[in-house]
Parts: C-alpha cells; sequence; structure tokens
C-alpha cells in the first residue's frame, strides 16, 4: 500500500518530531481505526501513556496522510 503525505502533514511531522517510520508503523498496526464525519479514516496507535492520531484519506490501494498529532485521549 502506498503512503503519501500531504505538505501540511509533513510541516506538523516535523514541528512534533513525528517520523515516517512511526506514522507506517500506526498504520499497518493500529491500537484502532475510526471513520470522521468527512469521511476520512482516523488511525490510532498507543505509544506508553500518549496516543499517535493520524488522519488520512484512503482510496484503493493509496493512503493520503494529511495531519499527525499526539495526545492523551485516544
Amino acid at each position: 500500500m502506498q503512503i503519501t503525505y500531504t505538505e501540511h502533514a509533513d510541516a506538523r511531522m516535523d514541528f512534533r518530531k513525528i517520523s515516517k517510520k512511526e506514522v507506517e508503523e500506526a498504520i499497518s498496526q493500529p491500537y484502532f481505526t475510526a471513520s470522521s464525519r468527512l469521511g476520512r479514516t482516523i488511525v490510532v496507535k498507543k505509544k506508553g501513556d500518549k496516543y499517535l492520531k493520524i488522519i488520512c484519506d484512503r482510496s484503493n490501494d493509496k493512503i493520503t496522510v494529511v495531519t499527525v498529532y499526539w495526545t492523551r485521549r485516544p
């Protein structure tokens, strides 16, 4: 499956010190996934006492990461 990143996602990942490897691991082995109200997919990966949240668009065999951030709540 091909994973691409929007400019916004790249900028947020740089600012928040989140690597593409962490994002790809979360997408391949999520803690859980959910649908958002805009038809996007929310991928959550637990790391210690925090959760890595990834908002992405899925279509056929392509995933486009829209934004990525850390949170304390899933």
